[in-house]
């Protein structure tokens, strides 16, 4: 379940000179003007606006912009214009740039270690394959002879990357494939090749 919606904050307090419509108290009136965002799980995400309301220090009679008179609103609006906008606002977009960035860093890590692997490919060691036809598979390695890989493929495949783990337990082809490694140096640098477990 994901919880999302809106919150405001007040960002600027000012007294203004005009006069409360109701008790006709000059210099009694407080606007406030209130950032409004939206959330994901109470991240705010982006600014979605900015409201306002009116309090008189004196008889505490409360307006929103609505329901101020002309005179109220322009003071309201020249109070709203010097209110800038808070940078927190936009928080959720760097959370999420923060993850983008670390899954980048983290591709980048793991195809340079299977890039250093492939040349020094070792019995028992698990590539995860993508195949020509988008689906992914496994291959166990089972010697390694000269510059020749001996291999043994699942006999599953999975149509999604996130599903590679689940073949682990599934059974392996008990016919030898053989792949040489310039191969698969190849099959890395089309980015075939996901990752290689030792």
């Amino acid at each position: 379940m994901i919880i999302y919606g809106t919150r405001a904050k007040a960002i600027k307090h000012e007294f203004v000179t005009e006069p409360c419509p109701n008790c006709n108290t000059p210099n009694s009136i407080q606007i406030s003007v209130w950032q409004k965002w939206a959330h994901i799980f109470w991240i705010p995400f982006f600014p979605i606006g900015k409201t306002g309301s009116s309090v008189c220090a004196h008889c505490r009679q409360v307006l929103d912009y609505r329901n101020m008179p002309q005179s109220l609103k322009i003071a309201y609006d020249n109070v709203k214009a010097d209110a800038k906008l808070p940078l927190w606002t936009f928080s959720g977009f760097g959370v999420v740039a923060a993850i983008v960035v670390a899954i980048v860093i983290s591709d980048k890590q793991t195809h340079k270690r299977v890039t250093g692997m492939i040349p020094a490919l070792q019995k028992n060691d698990l590539l995860q394959i993508k195949l020509k036809n988008s689906a992914y598979t496994l291959a166990k390695v089972s010697r390694v002879k000269g510059d020749t890989v001996f291999l043994y493929l699942n006999n599953y495949e999975t149509d999604q990357a996130t599903g590679i783990d689940k073949l682990k337990s599934k059974d392996y082809s008990t016919k030898e494939d053989t792949l040489s490694v310039d191969i698969l140096k190849q099959m890395d640098a089309e980015e075939r090749i996901l990752d290689i477990e030792r």
